[in-house]
């Protein structure tokens, strides 16, 4: 009896849902394109290399891992990624706000959104002065207020039905000074 009226309640729950269908159905559509059914690394790195020059960082590396199933949804995988970059504290603080962003998406034609999660950030100064020699430091000297950003994100896509395993690993992609990494 208790289980009949719980199947009652769940009908008329979504009866009442009924007329706002096609709306639904949109939201649905627009929430599953954060997540591409591939890990679609070109458009990832694209998206990176965009949020680091607007942000004024220089991106000098991003590693991904494989695919794997999602610990938290089983229609989505985990991709992680470890992101390298370097600027000044403010620069690095305004790539990560640009890397939360990028489920909104920066150029929809070139850059499709993609649902991130920044896992962890490690930051390191650069090297002082001091521990190098004068001719080193007058030629090429960081400024003293570069820091080092390692960063670690996880980037979601839809679960494959065929298995995580099948992707195989991308090597580590890495970037000069002002080139986009590909």
């Amino acid at each position: 009896v208790g289980e009949s009226q719980s199947l009652r309640d769940q009908i008329e729950a979504l009866e009442a849902l009924k007329p706002n269908e096609a709306e639904l159905k949109a939201k649905a559509g627009l929430a599953r394109a954060e997540f591409p059914a591939s890990p679609a690394l070109p458009g990832l790195v694209d998206a990176l290399q965009d949020a680091a020059s607007l942000a004024g960082v220089e991106l000098s590396s991003v590693a991904p891992t494989p695919p794997k199933a999602s610990t938290s949804n089983p229609q989505l995988a985990e991709i992680t990624a470890t992101v390298n970059v370097s600027g000044g504290y403010f620069e690095i603080q305004d790539f990560l706000v640009r890397l939360e962003n990028l489920v909104k998406g920066s150029d929809h034609g070139r850059v499709p959104p993609r649902s991130v999660l920044v896992r962890s950030v490690g930051l390191t100064g650069g090297e002082s002065n001091a521990n190098r020699d004068s001719a080193a430091a007058a030629s090429a000297a960081a400024p003293a207020d570069e820091l080092k950003g390692n960063i670690e994100l996880l980037v979601f896509q839809l679960a494959q039905s065929s298995g995580m395993s099948s992707t195989p690993a991308t090597p580590a992609a890495s970037a000069s000074p002002g080139a986009q990494v590909r």
